[in-house]
């Protein structure tokens, strides 16, 4: 009987506790948007104007160079990536600022994505340091799906790097050497939202 009663009590004790944390975090503020005159993007200006009507098409600096098929048994046949083969947005807040998450609008299909931040003042020195924000997922999207990703630190810049996708449809040969050149897709977001 004794073991019961107290069984009883350790119940009703977790219960008013769970009750308790459940109510607080009801209380809790919801995260608000930052507003988009407290946020610049130098490259892409449209990509934090607010507007999701508006698009940015993030340019991507590289090709893929293909070696003729001929050549396999060649030491260097494969793809050589020249340049970069993703594409990076930085987005400045006006002052540092608590970021809860930040919302990426696609409209193109995005396969990885990651986010990078800084404390640093501005975003043309070359020292300021970025710290990778770790996800235990890749974050994509398929037919202009939101992506979110949480921060949850103190930021002042956000680094949105994007890799892109090849575009197969755009792919020249040289009838020298029989490579081929493959561009890379521009990738198109219509805004980033950042929340505090």
């Amino acid at each position: 009987m004794l073991s019961r009663t107290y069984s009883l009590h350790i119940s009703v004790a977790i219960g008013v506790w769970l009750f308790t944390v459940g109510c607080a975090s009801l209380y809790q503020p919801l995260p608000k948007r930052i507003a988009a005159t407290h946020l610049s993007c130098e490259a892409y200006p449209k990509l934090v104007d607010g507007n999701l009507a508006t698009n940015s098409f993030l340019k991507v600096k590289g090709f893929v160079e293909r070696d003729n098929p001929a050549y396999r048994h060649s030491l260097r046949y494969g793809d050589w990536v020249e340049g970069k083969h993703k594409t990076d947005a930085l987005i400045q807040l006006n002052m540092l600022t608590p970021v809860a998450y930040i919302k990426v609008h696609p409209v193109s299909n995005i396969y990885r994505l990651s986010v990078d931040t800084s404390t640093a003042e501005t975003a043309n020195e070359k020292s300021h340091h970025f710290e990778p924000v770790t996800s235990h997922k890749i974050a994509k999207s398929e037919n202009g799906e939101v992506i979110r990703i949480d921060i949850d630190r103190p930021v002042r810049i956000l680094r949105v790097s994007i890799y892109a996708n090849r575009d197969l449809a755009s792919a020249t040969r040289d009838p020298l050497t029989g490579k081929t050149k493959v561009s890379f897709k521009d990738i198109v977001l219509r805004e980033i939202r950042v929340y505090q």
